[in-house]
């Protein structure tokens, strides 16, 4: 069946215009979604549940563990990642500042505990918003 030139312009457009939405989205890095994360801190390993909101560079959301939810903030360039929350420790917060690359569902990189420290960390997508 032909297709009128209208309509053929028409189809040719959608599929650049998915396109070009596709290639944006690997390019900006899209962090959006859940997360199960692990990171070696001095006591040992732990695991945290990120649910990260994503508007632009700028990202938000909570840590979730068995001590509570935790608000984060963050930012992305490219694959480029930087995710932060504080936690109750002996009566002070402690800055938790996660940092690595993006690559499709999976972060890898170091996590930051306050001044005790720093170890490796992955996180995987478990879901995506």
């Amino acid at each position: 069946m032909a297709h009128p030139p209208v309509m053929r312009a028409f189809l040719i457009a959608l599929v650049l215009s998915f396109g070009i939405v596709v290639l944006i989205r690997a390019a900006d890095g899209t962090a959006a979604g859940e997360w199960r994360v692990q990171f070696v801190v001095p006591s040992g390993t732990r695991a945290v549940n990120m649910i990260v909101n994503q508007s632009g560079t700028r990202l938000a959301g909570t840590v979730v563990d068995e001590y509570g939810e935790f608000p984060l903030d963050g930012r992305i360039r490219g694959d480029a990642i930087t995710i932060v929350w504080s936690v109750p420790e002996d009566g002070k917060l402690i800055d938790i500042t996660m940092t690595g690359k993006l690559e499709g569902d999976t972060i890898t990189g170091v996590a930051k505990i306050g001044n005790l420290g720093e170890g490796p960390l992955t996180a995987r997508r478990t879901a995506e918003e």
